[in-house]
C-alpha cells in the first residue's frame, strides 16, 4: 500500500477531507501531511515547501484536498515524479459565478477564477469528482476525461451511530412535535427560501397536521434574508438555533425526524449530492431533497428519500406533510436510506472508492 501526502492549506475540520483520510487508512494506505494554516500565497507557498521537505522521501502519490485549486501548481512543480491526485470538490468558477454569483459572466474576475479551474484541473493525474454529473462540468473546464474517478462524499462515522428517532406526536409514546431539520451554511444552493416558502405553505395547514417544528441551524450567506422572510410572514413553526459547531450535528440530528438536503433551482444542485444529505441518511433519518442528476446517481425517490423539484415550494411543502403525518413511511425511507448510506457512504466505502481511484498510478 502507498503513502499518501495530503497537501496545501486545506481545513483539516471539514468533512470532506476528514472522510477521505479515514477511509484511506481503513484501506490499508498510510496518509501524512504537508499542511499549512496561512493562505496568503506570498507566505503559503515557502512554507508548504519547507512542510513538504519534511515527509516527501516517505510519499508516493500526493493529495490536493478540496477548495485547494490554487495549491495544484506548486504540489505540480513539487512532487517530481510522484503521481498528483486532486479532490477540488467544486468548480471555482461554477460556484463563485453561477451559484453564489459574486461574479457577473464574462467578467475578468469570472475569467480568473475559470483559469484557475482549468489550471488545476488539468495538472492532476487522478481528478475525482463527487457524482459523474459534477465530473461532466469538470471535463467542460479542461479536465481530461480519461483521469476522472468518482468518490462519493459519504458520512462520518459519528452519524451512523446516531439512535433512531424519538418518537414524535401521533406515534406510541410520543408527544413532542415532528422536528424537521436544517444543518448548514445558507448557500444558494440550499435553497433556502425555497424551504420557509415551504414552510409557510405548511403553516397554512397546520390545522390539519400533527405538530411539527421546522429547525434551520447555520449561518451563511442567506441567513439575514432567510430571518426576514421568517419575520416578515410570521413563521410560528420555524426556528433559527444558529452557527453550532460541526461536532454537535449528530447530537442535533438525533432530535429530528425529517432531514433537509437541497433545493436551489441552479444547476449545480442538481450536480452534487451535499454532505447533509449523506449525514441525515446515515442518521436514518428520512431525509427530502431536490432532484438532479447527481442524487439519481445514488438514490431512487421513494425508496432511500424524496426527490422534489427543485426551487419549488409547493411540492416540498407536500412531501414534507406526507411524511409529518405519516410516521410509517419516515421509517421505512430512514431505513432504506441507511442502508444506502453503509454501503456506498460509510468512511469504509468511501475509502475503497478513493483507493480504486488510485489504482493504476505510478511515479
Amino acid at each position: 500500500m502507498s503513502t499518501v501526502c495530503c497537501f496545501g492549506a486545506w481545513d483539516p475540520g471539514y468533512p470532506r477531507n476528514r472522510i477521505l483520510r479515514s477511509g484511506l487508512e481503513l484501506a490499508g494506505h498510510r496518509v501524512v501531511e504537508a499542511r499549512v494554516r496561512d493562505r496568503r500565497a506570498w507566505r503559503r507557498y515557502p512554507a508548504l515547501g519547507s512542510a513538504w521537505s519534511r515527509v516527501a522521501a516517505a510519499t508516493d502519490v500526493v493529495w490536493v484536498p478540496e477548495f485547494r485549486h490554487k495549491d495544484v501548481p506548486l504540489a505540480s512543480w513539487l512532487k517530481g515524479r510522484r503521481p498528483l491526485v486532486f479532490d477540488p470538490l467544486v468548480s471555482r468558477w461554477d460556484t463563485l459565478v453561477g451559484d453564489w454569483r459574486l461574479h457577473a459572466p464574462g467578467s475578468p474576475q469570472a475569467r480568473w477564477n475559470r483559469g484557475i479551474d482549468r489550471i488545476a484541473f488539468a495538472a492532476a493525474d487522478r481528478l475525482l469528482c463527487d457524482t459523474w454529473a459534477h465530473g461532466e462540468l469538470f471535463t467542460q473546464l479542461g479536465a481530461p476525461r480519461a483521469r476522472l474517478r468518482r468518490v462519493l462524499v459519504g458520512a462520518e462515522q459519528e452519524f451512523f451511530d446516531i439512535p433512531p428517532p424519538p418518537a414524535a406526536a401521533g406515534e406510541a409514546g410520543g408527544s413532542g412535535p415532528v422536528r424537521i431539520t436544517y444543518v448548514g451554511g445558507f448557500l444558494p444552493l440550499h435553497g433556502v427560501g425555497t424551504l420557509l416558502e415551504a414552510a409557510r405553505i405548511l403553516e397554512s395547514r397546520a390545522a390539519l397536521l400533527p405538530p411539527f417544528v421546522v429547525q434551520l441551524i447555520g449561518d451563511g450567506i442567506e441567513h439575514e434574508s432567510a430571518r426576514t422572510f421568517a419575520r416578515d410572514h410570521d413563521l410560528q413553526r420555524v426556528e433559527f438555533a444558529g452557527r453550532q459547531s460541526y461536532a454537535d450535528a449528530p447530537r442535533v440530528l438525533a432530535a429530528s425526524h425529517i432531514s433537509l438536503g437541497a433545493f436551489g433551482a441552479g444547476a449545480k444542485t442538481g450536480r452534487v449530492i451535499p454532505h447533509k444529505l449523506w449525514q441525515g441518511l446515515a442518521a436514518g433519518r428520512a431525509v427530502v431533497t431536490g432532484d438532479g442528476e447527481g442524487p439519481r446517481e445514488v438514490f431512487e425517490d421513494g425508496v432511500h428519500l424524496r426527490f422534489v423539484p427543485r426551487g419549488e415550494a409547493e411540492p416540498l411543502a407536500d412531501a414534507l406533510a406526507a411524511l409529518i403525518t405519516r410516521p410509517e413511511l419516515r421509517s421505512r425511507l430512514g431505513s432504506a436510506g441507511r442502508e444506502r448510506a453503509l454501503e456506498l457512504g460509510s468512511p469504509r466505502a468511501v475509502g475503497a472508492q478513493f483507493a480504486a481511484a488510485l489504482e493504476g498510478l505510478a511515479a
